[in-house]
């Protein structure tokens, strides 16, 4: 797996396009109530916004921090991305060339409800956070970056992020190890620094 850079990219990818399939289901099966009190659980009986969900309030125009104070219709807009499942551009990847991926149909198993819908891979190297990872300056740039990553739209035509979906900090983790070059050498045992796709 040479510097194992294209697995994390791979991981990190994958995870958020599963995630983002999973909040689609969630939205279509649950309730407004439901849906916000399973994203701001009571824990000990206590409700608190995480760093990100603040970060969703303030781009939404919401100046609150307390979970209880949000009236109904605010509660709604923070629960539900609404995405159009005719407008996702982010595609699942695997580190080769696989024609018959191109072109596939997701959500088959009965669990799933019937909600199936139409999606591709893409080769690992051509995902957005390889170029990201590639070109990040710093931890801050690329948590940056990949917390601005649009994902989809929702069903109003407006973007939908990678931070939306609460994902910013799960990737990074996932590319902890990748974010600086690996001291590798030649055949002919030159030093070189390999980083993200060589």
């Amino acid at each position: 797996h040479l510097t194992g850079d294209i697995h994390a990219v791979s991981a990190a990818n994958n995870l958020l396009a599963a995630q983002m399939d999973a909040r689609i289901f969630h939205e279509l099966t649950q309730k407004d109530g439901p849906l916000y009190d399973r994203l701001v659980p009571k824990i000990k009986g206590v409700r608190k916004f995480s760093p990100i969900q603040l970060r969703r309030l303030k781009r939404l125009g919401i100046n609150k921090t307390d979970p209880d104070s949000l009236t109904d219709e605010e509660k709604t807009r923070f629960a539900r991305l609404n995405i159009d499942p005719k407008q996702i551009m982010w595609n699942r990847v695997v580190d080769l060339n696989d024609r018959y991926l191109r072109k596939i149909t997701i959500g088959q198993s009965p669990t799933e409800k019937g909600f199936t819908r139409e999606t591709q891979f893409d080769i690992t190297v051509a995902s957005e956070i390889m170029a990201i990872l590639s070109l990040g300056k710093d931890i801050d740039d690329i948590k940056e970056r990949l917390a601005n990553m649009v994902v989809a739209l929702d069903k109003n035509g407006g973007p939908v992020t990678a931070d939306d979906l609460g994902m910013t900090g799960a990737l990074l983790v996932l590319l902890r190890e990748a974010f600086e070059p690996t001291l590798m050498q030649t055949i002919e045992g030159t030093p070189v620094l390999v980083h993200t796709g060589p």
